[in-house]
């Protein structure tokens, strides 16, 4: 985890509009796509595993992948724990946060798999309507510690947070920590698929 305890961003006075060219992402960018392209991954391995079984290909192209997930379950119930049934679930609803950058949502996902996440202590600062005399002092609040808000305390779905979650989340390690999830995941869709395999392997010849 990168610790950014002491930075912040500001909001207000246009101070909040950052661009593609911004640091954070630049610097956080390859770990975002890495953690999207690993939930997809888990998706298409669901929706492949649904399409191999001749009573589950019906929802292999189901609109939501809520039912692709509910039906290989229920298909492989004997074959699979609990925890693995969670951690299927869990990562297919982590998948969906990740991709729509609702990043506190995401977080939550992971607390509830096990996967710890301290904040990276990335601050927001409120500079709305405030002169550039102003702006500086609380910037050296900012510095000190006594000023802004932890982004880590705040939803990733307000006004003006997309920004400040992706500085958390990145800074923080949690793309990387879903990546790792979403490779978890992908590797108990995989012994599904090897036990249908051998399944298929016994049935006996006509």
């Amino acid at each position: 985890m990168q610790r950014a305890s002491q930075v912040g961003y500001c909001v207000g006075r246009k101070a909040g509009v950052k661009g593609v060219n911004s640091i954070a992402m630049m610097m956080f960018l390859a770990p975002f796509k890495a953690a999207a392209a690993e939930g997809a991954v888990v998706e298409l391995k669901l929706r492949m595993l649904a399409g191999a079984i001749p009573t589950l290909q019906k929802y292999a192209h189901a609109k939501d992948l809520e039912d692709v997930e509910a039906k290989v379950a229920e298909y492989f119930d004997a074959h699979l724990s609990i925890e693995e049934k969670d951690t299927l679930r869990l990562c297919r609803q982590l998948r969906n946060k990740v991709l729509h950058s609702d990043f506190r949502a995401a977080r939550d996902r992971l607390n509830k798999m096990g996967i710890a996440t301290p904040t990276a202590g990335v601050k927001k600062l409120d500079v709305s309507g405030l002169s550039i005399d102003e702006v500086f002092q609380k910037m050296g609040g900012l510095t000190a510690g006594t000023e802004g808000e932890l982004v880590s305390d705040t939803s990733s779905t307000g006004a003006g947070t997309v920004y400040g979650w992706l500085l958390e989340a990145g800074a923080a390690g949690d793309f990387q920590k879903a990546a790792e999830a979403f490779k978890g995941a992908g590797a108990i869709i995989d012994r599904l698929l090897d036990v249908e395999q051998t399944a298929c392997n016994l049935k006996p010849q006509t």
